[in-house]
């Protein structure tokens, strides 16, 4: 008896602790090592330090010189597959580091437009005043990338107009991104990652916790009268129909919290489903002499059919999903219980 119910056990939870801990470990390899890049924060980028010897790393710049904005990326919102808008969310930009005498690239969330547009009016008054070049700029944070791809081409476009000399070689920064990843959606995936792997170990350990031994054990002693034998004997005559085993005296079932329930106390046996997206789930649920109920998951509507059909054996049990036993156990639950119950 105790090795079937383990084997049960350990069968329905596998199932979630196998999804639990690959799609937890799933997201923490995805953003895990950019979350932690994020904790420890971005290196500031040295006036002496080479482009080439940063590339992947998560730096940090002051954009003192931008020259023009080269392009603008735009962001569609849509609710239930209608678009409710389009607005602009990034703005690009190319840049003049005057320490390493290379242009670059850099890209901000639009909502900093206006800082990066101050900072290119400061730089050009100061080159038409002929007064000193701004010594401050716009704080960006992100992973040093190298330019490619269609982004390129709308640089080296401006760059052309600009009469500045062209690198074979563009690098750029993304600000508030990780290897192309916001630092919101690292921050969320990872948590969430986390929060599954903790949510496997907490299944896996109440799995194990939770053994069939210590339930039984401590249901022999709330029931000084029943013995281990008195439960082996009953489980080993049981009519088993899925993951539940119905006994003359008890039902027994990995599903059910406490793997026992006594047939006495049962006053009602019915079915129902919980439908989620394209999934449904179906249970058999156990009305008990005490206003509690028990349930079980089980694989069809057939199985808990069958399940539930099984207490028609039972002459004190009321079996079936008729609206009127609800309404009748919920608004007058003697009248219930003289159904069947109170008139063995």
């Amino acid at each position: 008896m105790l090795r079937k119910l383990r084997m049960g056990q350990i069968k329905s939870a596998i199932g979630l602790i196998l999804f639990c801990a690959v799609l937890g470990i799933f997201m923490l390899c995805n953003t895990g090592a950019s979350c932690i890049t994020a904790l420890m924060g971005a290196k500031p980028l040295p006036a002496e330090a080479e482009f080439s010897d940063l590339v992947g790393q998560y730096v940090s710049i002051e954009v003192q010189y931008p020259v023009d904005e080269y392009m603008e990326t735009t962001k569609t919102t849509k609710v239930n597959g209608v678009s409710t808008g389009t607005k602009t969310d990034r703005s690009s930009w190319l840049a003049l580091d005057e320490d390493q005498e290379i242009c670059f690239s850099v890209e901000i969330p639009y909502k900093r437009y206006d800082e990066m547009v101050d900072q290119a009016n400061a730089f050009y008054d100061a080159l038409e005043q002929d007064k000193e070049l701004p010594t401050t700029g716009v704080k960006v944070s992100g992973t040093l990338e190298i330019l490619d791809g269609e982004d390129l081409g709308y640089y080296n476009s401006l760059a052309r107009q600009m009469d500045l000399d062209s690198d074979e070689t563009v690098y750029h920064i993304s600000d508030g991104m990780i290897h192309g990843e916001k630092l919101s959606n690292v921050y969320g995936i990872t948590g969430l990652g986390s929060i599954f792997v903790l949510f496997t170990l907490f299944i896996l350990v109440k799995t194990l916790q939770d053994s069939p031994k210590k339930l039984i054990n401590a249901y022999l002693a709330a029931n000084p009268s029943v013995t281990m034998e008195h439960l082996e004997s009953d489980f080993a005559s049981a009519n088993r129909q899925g993951n539940v085993y119905i006994g003359r005296k008890w039902t027994f079932s990995p599903k059910l919290d406490k793997l026992i329930l006594d047939n006495s106390q049962v006053i009602w046996v019915h079915t129902s489903s919980r439908r989620y997206k394209q999934n449904i789930t179906y249970f058999v649920l156990w009305e008990m002499l005490d206003g509690s109920t028990l349930q079980a998951d089980q694989s069809s509507e057939n199985q808990c059919t069958e399940i539930m059909q099984s207490y028609n054996q039972f002459s004190h049990i009321v079996t079936g999903n008729s609206p009127e036993y609800a309404y009748l156990l919920k608004n007058d639950k003697e009248s219930f219980l003289n159904l069947k119950y109170q008139t063995l």
